[in-house]
């Protein structure tokens, strides 16, 4: 997982800029590669340039959206990228996990926050019992 770079707030580097340096990191990886698309980098990544980078750059190909409004994003990412989007991923510690699952996003990233009680919510509504998904868990 990376962010794209950033240098506090006020000093972003530009979409070329970020191509050639995540370029560079995909031609050296060996394994796929999750962005974070996070606000706290000060850097903002359009939907346009998540899809531009995951059909140039197959090894991107997995977006953790941590973006306000996250919930339109997923779907609006796979659509405009197709297959090259494997994997959305909902950000916020999964605050919003039920609407960015509704909206296309195949997985969470909730850090150490409760990966026991997450997993059942996306197995049920992975398998369409989104009613199930929504109840509370009981132990």
């Amino acid at each position: 997982m990376l962010m794209p770079p950033y240098h506090g707030v006020s000093l972003n580097a530009d979409a070329p800029s970020m191509l050639d340096r995540l370029g560079r990191i995909a031609d050296a990886a060996k394994i796929s590669i999750l962005v974070l698309n996070a606000l706290l980098s000060g850097v903002t990544l359009t939907m346009s340039f998540l899809v531009r980078l995951a059909r140039e750059m197959p090894r991107f190909s997995y977006f953790n959206v941590e973006v306000p409004f996250a919930a339109a994003k997923p779907r609006t990412l796979t659509d405009a990228g197709g297959e090259a989007i494997l994997g959305p991923f909902d950000g916020e510690e999964a605050i919003t996990m039920m609407p960015d699952l509704d909206a296309g996003a195949s997985a969470t990233m909730p850090g150490a926050l409760l990966p026991d009680l997450l997993r059942p919510v996306i197995g049920h509504h992975t398998r369409g019992r989104r009613r199930e998904a929504a109840l509370p868990v009981v132990n």
